[in-house]
């Protein structure tokens, strides 16, 4: 009896050894889990445990605790052992091609959910995960399996565009799909555009000293104030080594000058100088653009990942930004932030870029210069804006609304707002800054605004639909916290419109990146114009913002992208009797000022 009990014992110890080695995770303290409510643990945020917890109180929701003595529905072998045989089922599901080529319904969706849960009995089914599965497979074609994350675009019910938007059937909108025309007219352009690179490559250049001294002026100005890729003091090093040879050498000063003269003669144009497409090919500073591509051309094989060559190639895609090309500019910069992963890391990532930059933190210095503050300030800003379109649903290409989603993304918002450094912080209202940088970071700022809210304002838009069986109507207070949100939406697509002309009135690093976010906005307003059940929100009865948007982006009309865009949105004013021949100024008393307790006044 004794040496059975001794052989029992010992089973179970290896058992138990067996379930550690499986689960190194089983015996992790579990205190915080234990204590947490829910909506702490599914954001994975400490919590006070109080009942109700301060977040949950803060943000007005139900605070609900987990029962102590809920049962554990599976052992954590049994939970590896699943989700090994869910990948497994996926590789296959993957691997066959009739499975591969079928139509997705949300009714044979269903029926493969049903076969599932019969077929995998030992796996504990959590209804979250199972809603979001489901939505995902809704959305997003199935034979689609990439390692990295991505971005769908505008494929179901996100914000309009430039080149695309499908507008939902309760807006009673047109939609459109230039996308296949926008890579038309970019290759074209590209054509074009390497076509005057290579005639100016057998033409001299004539600079004298003077102009040399003017051009490194506007570049300290109009780019190193955005983005200090280098300390001054280097720069001026650079351009002397390269003013000693008179521009001639074909070393690594003189390319990063070229690059350096060309960005400061490109931002220097201003929107109204080119309205002929083909005089676009010739752009302020290409002969130095062409003459500094030709130097790196020959440094690239040998030294492609030397820190100065990396900077050269930097100065290359932005170059392409201030021109507007889109596509050469992210070909540059993507194979330029590769090759930086691989200095960084010396190694291949399959994650992607986008998760590389979640793992890798925002950097640090101890510079107090404003170039850097304002460089790590659009940084954060574009994480968060990233961030925020993946949370709302724009990964999947359908916006999801979320009350407590959309409390927690604008509380996100507000705290980088606060927490922004004197010398570069801005007032939210329509006021002239005098300053690109912080005009730029405040219509951005101001555009992620809209971005969050905009899926409340679809969503009261949908509750005034005709009934729908799949969708349930809402409550008294939901329907009233999506009106005061729609409200407020509209308010700052209307400040974005209000900020347009101060960002568009000549090229900066910026400018692309404005030119899609004014245009979003203005279709939104042309959306939402005279729409029933708006009547309460003032903007949308009014046609003042959208005539003087229209106007300041037809300075941009010679873009291919932009005469695209415009030529649509002016037969859509048409037919919603909108005159389009007109200039609307803004007068000082149009200047809306921010109030965070009140919102627009």
């Amino acid at each position: 009896m004794e040496a059975s009990g001794k052989s029992k014992r010992k089973e179970g110890e290896e058992a138990e050894e067996l379930e550690n080695e499986l689960n190194p995770a089983r015996n992790y303290p579990r205190k915080r889990v234990a204590v947490a409510c829910e909506v702490c643990r599914l954001r994975k945020t400490k919590c006070d445990a109080k009942r109700p917890c301060s977040f949950c109180t803060e943000a007005g929701i139900e605070c609900v605790y987990r029962g102590q003595n809920s049962p554990q529905t599976q052992s954590a072998a049994s939970d590896i052992l699943a989700r090994i045989e869910d990948r497994l089922a996926r590789l296959e599901d993957f691997l066959n091609p009739s499975k591969a080529d079928t139509v997705s319904t949300p009714g044979s969706i269903g029926r493969q959910q049903s076969i599932e849960n019969h077929s995998l009995p030992s796996r504990a089914r959590n209804p979250l995960v199972d809603e979001r599965r489901n939505y995902h497979q809704q959305s997003v074609a199935t034979t689609y399996n990439f390692s990295f994350r991505q971005t769908a675009g505008e494929a179901v019910t996100p914000r309009p565009s430039l080149t695309s938007f499908q507008s939902p059937f309760y807006l009673q909108f047109e939609s459109w799909d230039d996308t296949e025309r926008f890579y038309d007219d970019e290759l074209t352009a590209e054509e074009h555009m390497y076509e005057t690179i290579e005639a100016y490559h057998s033409q001299p250049l004539n600079l004298t000293p003077r102009d040399a001294w003017k051009l490194q002026q506007t570049f300290v100005t109009t780019f190193l104030q955005w983005m200090p890729l280098l300390d001054l003091e280097h720069f001026v090093e650079h351009v002397r080594i390269a003013a000693a040879r008179d521009f001639s050498e074909n070393n690594r000063s003189n390319c990063l000058t070229m690059f350096a003269f060309a960005i400061a003669m490109v931002s220097q144009d201003q929107e109204t100088k080119f309205h002929d497409p083909i005089q676009m090919e010739f752009l302020p500073g290409l002969d130095y653009f062409s003459r500094g591509c030709q130097i790196l051309q020959r440094l690239t094989p040998r030294s492609r990942r030397d820190i100065d060559i990396l900077q050269c190639r930097l100065l290359q895609g932005c170059y392409f930004q201030f021109a507007i090309r889109p596509l050469l500019g992210w070909d540059t910069i993507t194979e330029l932030a590769r090759d930086l992963m691989h200095k960084a890391i010396l190694k291949t990532q399959p994650t992607g870029l986008r998760q590389f930059h979640e793992v890798v933190p925002l950097p640090l210095t101890d510079n107090e210069e404003e170039g850097f503050y304002y460089f790590f300030a659009q940084a954060s800003l574009r994480r968060l804006l990233t961030e925020t379109l993946d949370v709302v649903g724009y990964r999947v290409g359908q916006v999801i609304y979320a009350p407590v989603v959309t409390a927690e993304l604008r509380k996100q918002a507000s705290e980088w707002y606060d927490h922004l450094p004197p010398a570069i912080k801005f007032p939210i209202n329509s006021s002239p800054l005098f300053d690109f940088r912080k005009a730029f970071l405040r219509i951005q700022y101001v555009a992620l605004h809209t971005v969050i809210l905009w899926p409340s304002l679809l969503k009261f838009l949908e509750n005034l639909a005709p009934r729908n069986s799949d969708h349930a109507p809402m409550s008294e207070s939901q329907l009233r916290s999506a009106e005061k949100e729609a409200r407020d939406c509209l308010d700052y697509v209307v400040l974005v419109c209000d900020q347009a002309e101060e960002v568009l009135m000549r090229r900066h690093l910026g400018l692309q990146m404005c030119l899609y976010v004014i245009y979003a906005n203005l279709c939104m307003l042309l959306v939402t114009y005279k729409v029933h059940g708006l009547g309460f929100i003032p903007h949308t009865r009014s046609d003042t913002h959208i005539r003087k948007v229209f106007n300041v982006m037809r300075g941009w009309e010679h873009l291919s992208i932009v005469r695209r865009a415009l030529e649509r949105t002016r037969a859509q004013m048409q037919r919603a009797q909108i005159p389009t021949d007109d200039y609307i100024a803004q007068s000082p008393s149009d200047i809306m000022i921010f109030d965070s307790h009140r919102g627009m006044t």
